[in-house]
């Protein structure tokens, strides 16, 4: 069961086990850095997700998925295509035909707040490989995050606008990461182009990194 495996997960990052297959086990940042989450505290991160799966299956658009699973086209697969020169990476959570000749992206969150501008932007990524890589108008795009948390779920516009705006973002983004290179062909960068985040701000005890800065 999922309570079985989050269990299982928790024990093994608590007892450092998992440190002899990083790959294969889960470790958590709480535990790595000691940071004082209680027995209480894991018992409700188990329950709220033991909720959201079983809120999942009776959710709206998961429930029209099951009955149409002949439409789904893509489920969680790693996915590359370019953009200009870059390799540009994705997973879409969902990528299902809309019976008209159009595609419909499903992006699934679990977190209490979500940033709609971020979501937007990801959609738009998932918009430019639906164009690039599947051939897929513009126009007959629709884009859908459904929030598991809250049981909420939101249309987000992924038409010709989007899709320039996300390649736009890409090479911009690009560009900005290329320019702190020393050596862009090997690429070689210089430690001292990143400065480090400001020593006590929240940004900093929330980074998973940290103790690679001495900041354990």
């Amino acid at each position: 069961s999922v309570r079985t495996r989050c269990e299982k997960d928790i024990r093994e990052s608590a007892d450092g086990s998992w440190l002899q297959r990083p790959a294969k086990r889960v470790g958590f940042r709480e535990h790595y850095y000691d940071e004082g989450a209680s027995d209480a505290d894991w018992m409700a991160a188990i329950d709220e997700i033991e909720r959201q799966l079983r809120g999942l299956w009776t959710q709206r658009i998961f429930q029209r998925l099951l009955a149409v699973p002949g439409r789904i086209r893509e489920l969680e697969e790693l996915r590359r295509f370019t953009v200009g020169d870059v390799d540009v990476w994705v997973v879409l959570d969902v990528l299902v035909d809309d019976g008209r000749g159009g595609v419909v992206i499903l992006d699934w969150k679990t977190g209490g707040h979500h940033d709609e501008a971020e979501i937007s932007a990801q959609l738009g990524v998932y918009g430019l490989y639906a164009t690039t890589e599947l051939g897929i108008a513009a126009d007959a795009i629709v884009a859908m995050h459904v929030n598991t948390r809250h049981d909420t779920e939101s249309r987000h516009p992924v038409g010709a606008p989007e899709i320039a705006l996300a390649r736009a973002e890409i090479q911009e983004s690009t560009a900005r990461m290329r320019a702190l290179l020393v050596d862009v062909e090997q690429n070689v960068a210089d430690p001292s182009a990143y400065p480090t985040l400001e020593l006590g701000s929240e940004d900093c005890r929330q980074c998973g990194f940290r103790g690679i800065c001495g900041r354990r």
